[in-house]
């Protein structure tokens, strides 16, 4: 595995993503080619499957675009399922504790910093991958070039923000502010100075820690979200921008004005 997300990543150079709903390979395909640097395969919101995300995690690759998959809970199983089909990153959303956090390092990297299962599967091309003839350094490669991202978008993983970030095995948090701005009392409101607080908190723990911060932000705050610092941004998703350029088109082709 080499993830090209993360070789960018390290290299301080800003990533762009977005969130797939639809399930169709040739969507992955179609954004490849847009120039995106990777997708998050949206299983919690979305109703995709499990094979249905393995499919979309080979056109990825194809086209060598970085599949991220956000999973449907914390569970060993979501973790462990989405790793073996090749997912180079998951986004866990929901996350309240500490203690939750650790357990995902134990379900999503191997030995010595987690307890993940290792078994034939399609990311080890089912025991048949060359680096296997070295099972300790094909180990190290997995849990340096998966990300586990815990998605910070509750009450309560923003009070413990700062102890959850430097769990061993986490490479970073994932900002979920519609969900945070519920949780805080203000519902979309981005721009309201507890949201603001909560977001400069979240980024400065990441950044003292060493690790990377994502954020959700649509069209119109991308671009400044990366200005603020932020290590990546994920914007829209696959059926609102599709929806959008459907709007346009049936606009310019009846003459209407926007």
């Amino acid at each position: 595995m080499h993830n090209h997300l993360r070789a960018h990543l390290q290299q301080g150079i800003p990533t762009l993503g977005t969130f797939v709903q639809l399930g169709d390979p040739a969507i992955i395909e179609c954004l490849a080619l847009a120039g995106l640097d990777y997708v998050v395969l949206d299983l919690e919101h979305g109703p995709g499957s499990l094979a249905g995300a393995a499919a979309q995690i080979l056109a990825a690759e194809r086209h060598g675009l970085t599949p991220l998959v956000r999973v449907k809970d914390a569970s060993r199983a979501s973790v462990m399922n989405l790793l073996d089909q090749g997912a180079q990153g998951l986004v866990i959303p929901a996350i309240k504790t500490v203690e939750e956090v650790r357990r995902l390092v134990q379900y999503g990297k191997y030995a010595p910093l987690g307890e993940r299962g290792f078994g034939p599967s399609r990311a080890s091309a089912f025991t048949y991958a060359p680096a296997l003839h070295d099972l300790g350094q094909y180990l190290e490669r997995c849990n340096r070039e998966t990300l586990l991202l815990p998605q910070c978008e509750t009450r309560e993983c923003l009070e413990q923000v700062e102890e959850i970030v430097q769990v061993p095995g986490v490479d970073g948090l994932f900002i979920g502010p519609f969900d945070l701005s519920i949780a805080l009392g203000v519902p979309a409101q981005f721009e309201a100075e507890v949201m603001q607080a909560a977001l400069r908190r979240i980024l400065s723990a990441c950044q003292a820690a060493g690790k990377y911060c994502f954020i959700y932000a649509d069209r119109t705050r991308a671009r400044q979200r990366l200005e603020q610092g932020f290590s990546s941004v994920a914007t829209s998703m696959d059926t609102i921008e599709l929806i959008h350029a459907y709007q346009r088109l049936v606009r310019d082709v009846r003459g209407e004005a926007p």
